[in-house]
């Protein structure tokens, strides 16, 4: 709601202030600096990309790599490998179409699982990683391009075809950043469903709690960002 009542501020304030010019004669000005978007960015770009990366699941991920990967790690487990976990595996929920099902029937024992799912832990922290760099850098970006138009509409040197077109280049930005939580919420979801295949029996904590907390951080900071934005909009 704060997003929809800076832009209309925003379009008010152009707007009275093109009336006055219009007024006094000031529409022949030719000094009014250029549009503040020229087109997309570098950084615009790689949201977007990473936007649409993240919509890739963690099962999607793990089944492209996991051919060659599979095999090796079932055959690097450890001794709780032997004899455990076969039977689940093999059961009906393998065939499920999860991410738990997929490293179920791929893998016997808890080790070899582990191995697995911190693995796809870390590409998934270093993918998140790279997301918030470049949701940084579109964020700095663009509030300074929102904050020079602010100034521009007041003093009525900004015309309202280029002020939509801002807006919706902030808007786009956004529905972006919004993509990319969505899908990094739904890998969250995916690793706190495997997270029982990597605990040892009698215990509860397990070994990928720290990277699951990393995880939920790397989201809160995503989040953080695209609100950043929208109350400036």
């Amino acid at each position: 709601m704060a997003g929809r009542s800076y832009s209309t501020r925003l379009i008010a304030a152009a707007i009275s202030a093109s009336l006055a010019l219009t007024a006094c004669g000031g529409s022949n000005d030719t000094t009014a600096p250029q549009a503040a978007s020229g087109g997309t960015t570098q950084a615009e770009a790689d949201l977007a990309k990473q936007a649409a990366a993240l919509q890739k699941t963690i099962l999607q991920g793990a089944i492209a790599g996991g051919v060659t990967g599979g095999a090796i790690g079932f055959g690097l487990g450890g001794d709780d490998d032997i004899g455990s976990g076969i039977s689940i595996g093999l059961g009906a929920g393998a065939l499920a179409g999860t991410y738990v099902a997929f490293v179920q029937r791929k893998y016997a024992g808890r080790e070899a699982r582990l191995r697995q799912i911190k693995s796809d832990l870390d590409r998934n922290a270093a993918e998140m990683q790279t997301t918030l760099n470049v949701m940084n850098q579109v964020l700095a970006a663009q509030k300074a391009e929102l904050d020079a138009l602010n100034a521009r509409a007041a003093a009525g040197t900004v015309d309202q075809a280029e002020l939509q077109r801002e807006l919706a280049e902030a808007n786009g930005n956004l529905s972006q950043m919004e993509l990319a939580i969505g899908g990094a919420t739904k890998r969250q979801a995916e690793f706190a469903e495997a997270r029982n295949l990597t605990i040892a029996r009698g215990q509860s904590a397990s070994p990928i709690d720290g990277d699951l907390s990393a995880l939920s951080n790397q989201i809160s900071q995503m989040r953080g960002i695209a609100s950043d934005l929208a109350s400036s909009l």
